[in-house]
Parts: C-alpha cells; structure tokens; sequence
C-alpha cells in the first residue's frame, strides 16, 4: 500500500460547513443545557450560588413573574433554543422550511449574544470594581451570561454554515426491514 498524497489529506484533515454547523449546533445545545440544569435545580429547590435570603429570593422570584415562569419557563425556552439549532442539522428539521428554521436562529443570535456580552461585561466589570452582589454570586452571573453568548454565536455559526442546503449530506437511507425467518421483506417502490 502506498501512503495517500498530499491533497488527499488535505481534504481529510478539513472541515465541511455541515461539520462546522453540526458542531456549533451541539455547543449551543451544551450552553442552553447549562443554562437549564441550573434554573431547574433552582427551581426543585436548590440554593447553588444564590447570595440572597430567602424571602428576598421569593420577592426576586415572584417579581419575575413567579417560579413557573422564572425557572421553568427559562428551561422551556432553553430546549427550545437547542431543539432550533437540531433542526438546523438534523433530516427531522428538513419537516419546517429553511427559512423559518434560520430566522429563529438569526433572531436567537440577535437576543442571545448581544445580551450576553453586555450583561456578561457589566457582571465583570461590578467584579472588579468590588461591588456587592445582592442575588447571586458574580460566578453564577458569568456562568450565565457565558452560556447566553456561546448560544447566541452558536445560532449565528449554525445559521450562516447551513445557508446553503445542498451542502448538506443527504439523509442516509432507511435500513431494510427483515423478517426472523429469512431475507429482508419486500419494500414498496416509490413512483418517481
């Protein structure tokens, strides 16, 4: 055998748009899962980096519209965000039209990152100059502002790699069925 060329293993060695797009896709899909499991386990009841007592906890909760819509409407939102960028990379997303599916992706990228960033720097920015923090720790704030921008950018990557559809590999096809006593049953043949 002899070893392959040089631009052989160029082309193995680089990455598609597709790739690129499946990748940041699940990044995004690790931020907002971050982002859940912290207001879930707040929501059943967890402390994890809460400053305040806990009556100012309640009033901060309830002045948010309550625990329903502060913590577990957040979490709602956060699977939907990941169930956005799936359907950018996933056949199951071909269901919704591309247009459709890469507006709520441009629309997460410009409420996420944006907000993200200027909350995030305000939160460092509190930090250093030795501000208290009433609510929760400046670590918990960082924690979710970061998740905030590495989702929005993550709908931003997803969005622009999968702007062309034809890019993408075609979906794989459906294995044939077998039966437990012989040879694969007979498929349907579809008219085209």
């Amino acid at each position: 055998m002899h070893a392959p060329s040089a631009a052989a293993r160029v082309t193995t060695m680089t990455s598609t748009p597709h790739k690129q797009a499946i990748t940041a896709a699940h990044v995004g899909c690790a931020a907002a899962a971050g982002y859940a499991v912290l207001k879930t386990a707040w929501a059943l009841g967890s402390t994890v980096g809460v400053n305040a007592d806990a009556a100012a906890w309640e009033d901060f909760l309830h002045a948010m519209g309550g625990p329903i819509v502060a913590l577990w409407g957040t979490v709602l939102l956060a699977l939907l965000a990941s169930a956005i960028l799936l359907s950018m990379v996933q056949p199951w997303g071909q269901r919704v039209p591309r247009r459709v599916r890469a507006s709520l992706a441009w629309l997460g990228f410009a409420i996420m990152a944006p907000a993200g960033l200027l909350r995030l720097g305000e939160t460092i920015a509190q930090a250093v100059a030795g501000n208290p923090f009433p609510l929760l720790t400046p670590a918990i704030y960082i924690y979710v502002y970061a998740c905030f921008v590495v989702l929005g950018l993550s709908f931003a990557v997803t969005a622009w790699c999968t702007r062309h559809p034809e890019a993408a590999p075609a979906p794989a096809p459906r294995p044939r069925r077998f039966s437990r006593l012989g040879p694969p049953l007979a498929q349907p043949q579809e008219d085209r």
